[in-house]
């Protein structure tokens, strides 16, 4: 697939490799030949009874892939080594999965672990911009290195539930149909509307399931947000810092999505100078990344447009 492209530079098939959570759109699909294993929070049937549910075409279901190990992505060392297995992989795999990881710090350092010196990760991961998390906050690394460090909660579910109900973010396009995700092109759309919700029934939820003791069931929304800079501005810091050994490219977003592709390194130990322009660097990207999608600068492009189509046509007619 087109998305896929730029995993395809380290997602070989003649190599063993993993893939978290690939559903119905696997990147390196069994079926192709590749040495894959599997690894999802829901078995094959569950998975394909989700499906089903979900009004999948029948076609669609024996795409699914045949799950070999059973766990939570932020346990992933875990759950390999559990098996007996003590190899290390060429590549590794995850695709609209980071986002979503109770323990990101912990995937990261598992997946160092777990990739040969010359392995690398690869993922794509939704633009902020251009989904439900619109107006959500970015993730940070105070965030994540809280959570590495104490771990996850009692409450962080309910919480991470709460979080996403509260911002989330629908495109009403111009024939009136609600969205979850859309393109900077609809974006741009002057007829499209972006609408929040009623949060008291959220409220009343969170108070509820606060009240229980107990984690929600059934919640496996976004718990982080990222933009491009957002992300390299994560792995840069945890590298500073000691946390990981990963450098990472990534790509411009393609639609509602970027890929980005992390590799094993030597520690880093930059002198205060260095980090601290890397750094400035980043935080300007990410602050002009928030920016392009706002009403106020569109509103600036079009007039722009507007004043550039003019000056064509006045040279048009003066040749």
């Amino acid at each position: 697939m087109e998305r896929f492209r730029h995993l395809y530079s380290v997602v070989r098939p003649d190599a063993p490799g993993i893939e978290i959570g690939p559903w119905r759109h696997p990147v390196a699909p069994k079926r192709d030949g590749y040495r894959t294993t599997v690894i999802d929070v829901l078995d094959t049937d569950q998975l394909r009874v989700m499906a089903r549910e979900r009004n999948t075409p029948d076609h669609e279901i024996p795409l699914i892939e045949e799950v070999d190990i059973v766990g939570d992505g932020s346990n992933l060392l875990e759950l390999i080594r559990g098996q007996g297995r003590m190899e290390r992989f060429s590549w590794i795999v995850s695709c609209h999965n980071f986002e979503h990881l109770p323990d990101p710090i912990r995937f990261l350092c598992d997946c160092e672990q777990l990739l040969e010196p010359a392995g690398a990760l690869a993922m794509i991961i939704p633009d902020k911009r251009y989904s439900i998390d619109r107006f959500q906050p970015p993730a940070t690394v105070a965030g994540m290195l809280r959570t590495w460090i104490g771990g996850p909660g009692l409450d962080d579910t309910a919480w991470s539930q709460f979080s996403q109900q509260a911002l989330a973010a629908n495109l009403i396009d111009a024939g009136g149909k609600r969205q979850l995700v859309w393109s900077d092109e609809r974006n741009r759309n002057e007829a499209v509307t972006l609408v929040t919700r009623d949060l008291r029934q959220c409220f009343a939820r969170l108070r509820k399931d606060l009240g229980s003791g107990a984690q929600p069931q059934g919640f496996h929304g976004h718990r982080w947000r990222f933009t491009p800079a957002v992300f390299e501005l994560l792995i840069l810091d945890l590298r500073a810092l000691g946390v990981v050994s990963l450098e990472v490219e990534t790509f411009p977003a393609d639609g509602v999505e970027f890929s980005a592709i992390l590799r094993p390194c030597p520690p880093w130990n930059p002198s205060s100078e260095e980090y601290v322009a890397m750094r400035s660097g980043i935080c300007r990207r990410m602050e002009n990344e928030a920016a392009i999608v706002t009403d106020a600068y569109l509103a600036i492009a079009r007039e722009l447009e507007a004043v550039r189509a003019e000056i064509a046509g006045l040279r048009s007619c003066e040749g």
